[in-house]
């Protein structure tokens, strides 16, 4: 069935697809300088140090747990609502996982529970991943002071929220990206982020040693540089490189690049239209029975990655795969976002439980289309099947 209206769908313009022939009308495809210049001007665009740009947010996020020295004897708490690569990519280190609960309103990570899961743990935690689940910022402050009394390096998974801002008590703002409150920041320009390039991610840090290593890591961790070098064979060697640790091929190509650089220019305009079109839902659904709006954001409070509601299936007597199927039927396509971690059979072989505001957060929570390009007009047709298919 065709879906007029998918969950998410990515916006390509006529700037976008000029941008890519540009690039391949050089023939210059990978390696290339729209690498660099999309890092700086990723870079200049979060107000960080450095930003390095590498071929999934998957990539990404193991760059950042690498760069975080993650492994056997230091471990990564994290949300257990977040997709599989959140966890995994610290498992790839070879670092033991522990899952801290949720506020079950927002499904973002409760930093009191993250404080109880590190006194209570016998992981030798040495990282904490917050995730921006949908687009909201997680509380960095109270986050990045339970990380400081515990002595862990934190990492944001901001691949929901791009440009999305937070505020302290007293009314400062910071920009997810800046690193102001983390140490990395991960993105992710898959297919339906907000920054599309089909695959893609990205590291920001204000560290320049740890961009460094993850330029290295990125590439095989070959090294051209010869103040690097142990073992250069004679003085002129412009072929030669060496290789002090094991690498990956998590390079990303100047095609991918060059629409990422065109996507960026318009990442503004994109999260306004995103705000409009959460406003709307907000209007179109207001006040429906056995069902919750998330809680409000403010001004770019929220990049707006994602809309989840949360229905209270029970009551409405249809199980969450009957709503969805109905509204499939009127073209209205949805998502979960996610199943909690911990219910996975690889961590459930590895002994994790579930937690009560992660398991809430769960049971109720349904993603409705989200994406540049719907209209009010769409927001209000998509709300009325909601409403209708919710009745009793």
């Amino acid at each position: 069935m065709n879906l007029r209206f998918r969950y998410s769908r990515p916006q390509i313009t006529e700037s976008d697809l000029e941008a890519v022939k540009a690039v391949l009308e050089t023939a210059y495809l990978t390696q290339g300088p729209q690498i660099e210049a999309f890092e700086r001007e990723f870079a200049a665009a979060f107000g960080c140090a450095e930003a390095v740009v590498c071929s999934s947010g998957t990539a990404a996020l193991h760059l950042a747990c690498m760069a975080a020295d993650l492994g056997p004897e230091r471990g990564l708490l994290t949300s257990p609502i977040t997709f599989l690569a959140t966890a995994n990519t610290a498992r790839m280190t070879g670092a033991p996982v522990v899952f801290a609960d949720v506020d079950p309103r927002t499904g973002n990570l409760d930093p009191k529970a993250v404080r109880r899961t590190l006194k209570g743990t016998d992981v030798p935690v040495a990282a904490i991943t917050a995730v921006h689940l949908a687009g909201r910022p997680c509380d960095m402050i109270a986050l990045r002071d339970v990380a400081d009394a515990f002595g862990c390096v934190v990492i944001e998974d901001a691949c929901h929220a791009p440009g999305a801002v937070y505020r302290d008590r007293a009314g400062s703002s910071f920009v997810v990206g800046a690193c102001r409150h983390s140490d990395l920041s991960v993105f992710s320009f898959h297919a339906i982020k907000h920054i599309a390039m089909g695959e893609g991610g990205a590291v920001c840090t204000n560290g320049a040693d740890r961009a460094a290593r993850m330029r290295l890591l990125r590439d095989h961790g070959m090294s051209r540089d010869p103040g690097t070098w142990q073992f250069a064979p004679e003085a002129e060697t412009p072929w030669y490189y060496e290789m002090h640790e094991i690498g990956y091929n998590y390079r990303v190509t100047d095609m991918q690049c060059a629409l990422g650089r065109s996507q960026l220019r318009r990442l503004e305009e994109g999260l306004n239209q995103r705000e409009r079109v959460a406003s709307a839902y907000y209007e179109h659904l207001e006040n429906v029975p056995h069902l919750r709006l998330p809680p409000p954001a403010g001004p770019r409070g929220h990049a707006w990655h994602l809309f989840p509601v949360a229905i209270d299936f029970a009551a409405v007597g249809k199980t969450r795969g009957q709503v969805m199927a109905a509204l499939k039927a009127r073209g209205i396509g949805t998502q979960v976002h996610y199943i909690p971690l911990y219910r996975q059979p690889y961590y459930r072989a590895e002994g994790h439980k579930p937690l009560a505001g992660a398991e809430a957060y769960y049971e109720a929570t349904l993603s409705l289309p989200m994406y540049v390009g719907l209209s009010e007009a769409d927001v209000a047709q998509i709300a009325a099947a909601v409403k209708d298919i919710l009745a009793p």
